[in-house]
C-alpha cells in the first residue's frame, strides 16, 4: 500500500511539473530565433526526473543531507534546465540524471540561473562542471521529494 501511495504521489508531482514544462516549452517555441534564445550548444528536449543533491565536496552541505527530485526540461553538452516547486538555495550540486532508468549518470554542476515561473515552480539552469565518479554519489537516490 505504501508503495502505491508513493507511486501515485510521484505521478501526481510529475503531472503537475509537466503542465509547467509545457507552458515553458510553448514560450520557448514562440521566442525561437530571438537573440536571447541563441546558444552555442544545441539543447535537446529531455523530460525526466532528476535527483539533485548539495555538492558536499564544495562545502555546500552536511554529510547525509537529503536530495530533491527536480524535473528536467532540456539538456545540452554544457548544462541542463529543470524545474522545481520552490526555491533551491544550493549553488554547487550533484545531479543524478534519469535515476528511473537504472543507468545512473552523476554530474557535478553549478546552478547559474533561477527564476520564478508558474504555479509556485522555479525554472533553473545548471552548468555541468564535470562527471562525478559513481563512488562519490549518495548511496540513496531521492525518492520523489519536492
Amino acid at each position: 500500500m505504501k508503495t502505491q501511495v508513493r507511486r501515485n504521489s510521484t505521478e501526481a508531482k510529475r503531472a503537475e511539473a509537466q503542465e509547467v514544462i509545457d507552458i515553458l516549452n510553448r514560450w520557448d517555441a514562440r521566442m525561437n530565433g530571438h537573440q536571447t534564445q541563441k546558444r552555442s550548444n544545441d539543447r535537446v528536449s529531455y523530460s525526466s526526473r532528476v535527483c539533485l543533491y548539495p555538492d558536499a565536496r564544495n562545502g555546500a552541505n552536511e554529510q547525509g543531507q537529503e536530495g530533491l527530485t527536480v524535473w528536467s526540461r532540456n539538456v545540452s553538452a554544457r548544462g541542463i534546465a529543470f524545474i522545481y516547486k520552490g526555491q533551491i538555495e544550493w549553488r554547487r550540486v550533484l545531479l543524478c540524471l534519469d535515476p528511473d532508468s537504472g543507468e545512473l549518470t552523476w554530474m557535478h554542476a553549478e546552478i547559474v540561473r533561477s527564476r520564478s515561473v508558474h504555479n509556485e515552480f522555479w525554472d533553473y539552469g545548471a552548468r555541468f562542471i564535470r562527471r562525478a565518479p559513481t563512488e562519490n554519489a549518495p548511496s540513496v537516490v531521492a525518492n520523489g521529494n519536492g
